[in-house]
């Protein structure tokens, strides 16, 4: 029996390949961890001083249901921004083209919260033009006339 067929490596090239893979797998977990994870971390509530677990309840829901929700809708997104930019292309560069492309895959809702579950707000998986604006501000008059 020969080292090839116990399954070592001694050639260090299919080891280097496998140290490489499992890095890129632990790098992979940390990183989704650090973004999925919520800044400042989750510390439990003291239940006299809340109230009662009320709200935990439908929190959970929300977040098993945003898990995959955004990924449909963040593939969805991602789709739409290429369809988008090959209508823009192909249309002669008319961003008006692109643009109902990108409003109706790139807006929209991408987590869903408990007030989504409750009814109060509602889940937009396709974008609305958003609305302008203008901070209230007025077209200014001209000034009459100073003699």
């Amino acid at each position: 029996m020969t080292a090839s067929d116990s399954g070592c490596y001694l050639d260090g090239k299919s080891m280097g390949t496998n140290w490489i893979r499992a890095t890129s797998v632990v790098l992979l977990v940390a990183v989704m961890t650090a973004v999925l994870l919520p800044a400042g971390g989750a510390w439990a509530d003291d239940a006299d001083s809340t109230g009662g677990s009320d709200g935990t309840g439908i929190k959970v829901g929300a977040w098993a249901v945003t898990v995959p929700y955004i990924i449909a809708k963040g593939a969805f997104a991602a789709c739409g921004a290429v369809v988008g930019g090959l209508g823009y292309l192909f249309s002669g560069l008319d961003d008006r083209t692109a643009k109902a492309v990108w409003t109706k895959s790139i807006f929209g809702t991408y987590i869903i919260r408990p007030a989504h579950l409750r009814g109060e707000e509602a889940i937009r998986f396709l974008g609305e033009e958003p609305e302008p604006q203008d901070g209230g501000i007025q077209p200014v008059a001209p000034a009459p006339d100073q003699k």
